[in-house]
């Protein structure tokens, strides 16, 4: 059994090496887009408008502080991913498989599709008076449009 343990941490452990340098690049890209637009969401900086995941960051310290309802409350399709992401760690971990079951491969689709459902009812329902769901004036496209009626 405590050989079992060892080599499940130690695969584990490969597998965070092998994308470290990706792990690397999107903390800092995140660090960088925080501090040009007080956000690290993409679309937000990009467009002022919340995405699909929008929430989910927050939501996920949330769990973590032990605060399940106002997660649930910022994005309670955290959830539903938090269970997702366990499966496929018993699948690769303790399973040893290389890739994901056609189920779990299905229902990460279908989480895909309940979160794209979920924000354009919260979009319709709380855009722009409750947050996640509101305008950041502070973003890349309004600076472009600025700048280009300066000249």
């Amino acid at each position: 059994m405590m050989r079992y343990i060892r080599s499940s941490a130690k695969l584990f452990w490969t597998d965070i090496r092998n994308v470290k340098w990706a792990v690397i690049s999107v903390i800092a890209l995140f660090c960088l887009l925080y501090i040009l637009f007080g956000s690290i969401c993409p679309a937000v900086c990009l467009t002022g408008l919340p995405c699909p995941a929008c929430g989910l960051t927050r939501a996920g310290l949330a769990v973590l502080a032990l605060r399940f309802a106002e997660a649930w409350e910022l994005q309670p399709f955290i959830y539903p991913i938090l269970l997702w992401l366990g499966a496929a760690a018993v699948q690769r971990y303790l399973l040893r498989r290389r890739n994901l079951s056609g189920w779990l491969k299905w229902v990460g689709i279908l989480l895909i599709c309940g979160m794209l459902v979920f924000y354009a009812v919260s979009m319709y329902r709380y855009f722009p008076d409750r947050e996640p769901y509101i305008y950041h004036s502070d973003n890349l496209l309004q600076k472009i449009v600025i700048y280009r009626q300066l000249w």
